[in-house]
């Protein structure tokens, strides 16, 4: 496969692009200005997106996480995929507004054969065109499970070796406590890690901060440099799409 160029991958937050404390609420204005943002920067992108207030919010109901569970009522499971699409629709929207050219792949092509996911990617970055990924509910041996935006991202990191990862969240940064308190942890490292992780008590349906610093610190074992900015900050999202550290919480990748 011939070389891409520079690469970023980037995670919008359902809790960035959405009003989590109100069922199918868009925060339309912050998406604009994200797909703005990546508009005038100068680099392949390929997008993940979270399911906020739309996916995790049928999740919930369905009592559905990240592992195999029995759902009796499966109509909760159309529900989350329904909403889901349509959430995933006002991404491409305004991606597409602002001259990206996107191109939504769903589980369902991939999670079965990496190779050819690979493969359609390589096709799609050459040919100018944003692949687009989303947080999806899947049947599983027993059941359904959610796959989450965060392990997407992760395997897209080991297939595609970016440039940089960016999660872009809902504050400035990872906190040392769950209760926001004290400044910014600026560099993330191992110890670090281990510490924050053990005073994290918030969770949501695909594991809350803890589990995305755990996948952060997965995907730097990759030698990519990932960073956690504040989605709501244009300025910063800029910085870190142009690997400024300094800017949100960085985890250097292991070269």
């Amino acid at each position: 496969m011939g070389r891409i160029g520079e690469l970023v991958i980037i995670k919008f937050g359902g809790s960035v692009i959405t009003d989590k404390s109100r069922p199918l609420s868009l925060n339309s204005g912050v998406l604009d200005s994200l797909s703005k943002t990546l508009s005038i920067h100068n680099s392949k992108k390929v997008i993940v997106h979270g399911g906020g207030s739309f996916g995790h919010y049928y999740a919930k109901l369905a009592g559905l996480n990240t592992k195999c569970k029995i759902v009796e009522d499966t109509n909760q499971v159309s529900l989350i995929r329904k909403s889901m699409l349509e959430l995933n629709m006002h991404v491409i929207n305004s991606l597409s507004l602002h001259g990206l050219n996107p191109y939504t792949i769903t589980p369902f092509f991939w999670s079965k054969n990496l190779n050819n996911l690979k493969t359609l990617l390589y096709k799609l970055l050459s040919q100018n065109i944003c692949p687009v990924f989303f947080g999806d509910v899947l049947p599983c041996t027993r059941g359904f499970k959610i796959l989450s935006g965060d392990d997407i991202s992760y395997l897209l990191c080991r297939l595609l070796k970016p440039s940089r990862m960016i999660f872009c969240i809902g504050v400035d940064g990872i906190f040392p406590s769950s209760n926001m308190d004290g400044p910014i942890i600026r560099e993330l490292d191992y110890k670090v890690v281990r510490k924050v992780i053990a005073k994290q008590s918030f969770l949501d349906v695909t594991g809350g901060i803890a589990r995305k610093i755990k996948i952060a610190y997965k995907i730097s074992k990759l030698g990519v440099d990932v960073f956690f900015v504040n989605g709501f900050k244009p300025h910063d999202f800029l910085k870190a799409l142009n690997g400024e550290y300094g800017v949100g919480t960085c985890m250097r990748g292991v070269r």
